[in-house]
C-alpha cells in the first residue's frame, strides 16, 4: 500500500521530500526510528503495558495516551485481537494484514476500535510540524508538507477501511490520524463522506501504479523495445 502511494506522487510532492532529505541528511532514518520507537509505545499502553517510552521520545508520546484511551473496544492492534480476525495473520503468527483482491494491494492498519459505537480506523504519526486538513495559503511551504502528510495518510486508510471490509465484512465509520509532535498532539477525524473520497482517490492511484506496472513488466519481456 505504501509501495503504491510513493510510486504516484506528484511531482512536486517528490521535488518536495528530495529537497527535504537534501537539507537533513539522516533526517528520514531518524523519522523512522522514532516513529516505530511511539508505535511500540502505542501497542503496548493499549495492551496493558508500560510504555516504556524511551527517554528522547518522551515529547512526541506525552498526550498520545488521551486520544488512545477514547476507545472503548479494540479489534485490531497492529494485529487482531479478535478471533474471528485470525485469518488476517501470516501463517507464522508474525505479521498480519488486511488486503484487497480485487485492487491488488495489502497494509497493516495501526489500530481498529470503537469509540461510543463508532467504529474507527486510527494511524499513528509523529512529525516535526503539525498535519493539516486543509490546502494551505500559497506560500505556506510547511502548511503544504503538513497537507501532504494528511492526505497520503487519509488515502492510506481509507484504503485499509476498503481491503478490511472485503475481507470481513467490517466496515469503519471514520478515520482518525494521531499525530504526535514536540509540542503538541493532534487527533484529527475523517468522517465517512471524506474517507469515501479519498478511498477513491486511492483507487485511482494503485490502477495507475499497476497499469504503470503492467507497461514496465511487458517492456522487459519485448527485447525490440
Amino acid at each position: 500500500m505504501t509501495t503504491v502511494l510513493s510510486a504516484t506522487e506528484t511531482a512536486r510532492s517528490r521535488a518536495s521530500l528530495a529537497t527535504w532529505i537534501k537539507n537533513n541528511p539522516g533526517g528520514s532514518e531518524a523519522a523512522s526510528t522514532r516513529g516505530s520507537a511511539i508505535h511500540l509505545c502505542c501497542e503496548n499502553y493499549l495492551r496493558g503495558l508500560p510504555p516504556d517510552c524511551p527517554e528522547e521520545y518522551l515529547p512526541f508520546w506525552n498526550g498520545i495516551d488521551e486520544y488512545l484511551n477514547w476507545f472503548d473496544v479494540l479489534h485490531w492492534s497492529e494485529r487482531p485481537l479478535r478471533k474471528d480476525w485470525y485469518h488476517l495473520r501470516s501463517d507464522d503468527k508474525v505479521v498480519s494484514y488486511v488486503w484487497s483482491t480485487e485492487h491488488l494491494f495489502a497494509g497493516c492498519p495501526d489500530l481498529i476500535g470503537e469509540i461510543g459505537g463508532v467504529k474507527v480506523i486510527a494511524d499513528f504519526k509523529t512529525s516535526n510540524a503539525p498535519y493539516r486538513n486543509s490546502f494551505p495559503d500559497r506560500g505556506d511551504r510547511m502548511g503544504f508538507g503538513g497537507f501532504r502528510k494528511y492526505t497520503k495518510c487519509a488515502q492510506q486508510m481509507a484504503a485499509y477501511r476498503l481491503a478490511l471490509a472485503e475481507r470481513t465484512g467490517f466496515k469503519c465509520d471514520v478515520g482518525l490520524i494521531i499525530v504526535a509532535t514536540e509540542e503538541t498532539t493532534q487527533g484529527i477525524f475523517i468522517d465517512g463522506d471524506q474517507m469515501d473520497l479519498h478511498e477513491s482517490r486511492f483507487l485511482k492511484r494503485a490502477q495507475q501504479f499497476h497499469d504503470t506496472e503492467g507497461t514496465n513488466n511487458e517492456e522487459e519481456k519485448d527485447p525490440s523495445s
